[in-house]
């Protein structure tokens, strides 16, 4: 299970470019559950799913995987809970790989 917590995400906090991208979100994702995030650019699906990951720490609010709070644990430590697949294969770790390697 993944469940977020009042989560809120502040990019460049005390600028001009200050840009509040999650408000106080509250996520639990069950296992066997099956979910889909739409959303225009800019809305904000990739920071949340960096934040589930462990790439960003959010500014506030709590992340626990299997009710195991994570949210402070660096992305190497989540990834024994959560895989990641970059929508640019190029991006991943496995960049000089062919498919049917």
């Amino acid at each position: 299970m993944i469940k977020l917590e009042k989560i809120n995400m502040v990019f460049g906090e005390g600028t001009p470019n200050r840009n509040h991208v999650l408000r106080d979100l509250d996520l639990k994702i069950n296992k066997g559950d099956f979910i889909t995030i739409i959303g225009s650019n800019g809305a904000g699906k990739t920071t949340l799913y960096n934040v589930i990951s462990g790439n960003l720490r959010p500014t506030s609010g709590q992340v626990e995987i299997n009710n195991k709070p994570v949210t402070r644990d660096p992305e190497y430590k989540r990834a024994k809970y959560i895989g990641r697949i970059f929508q640019d294969p190029l991006l991943g770790t496995a960049g000089n790989m062919s498919i049917v390697d």
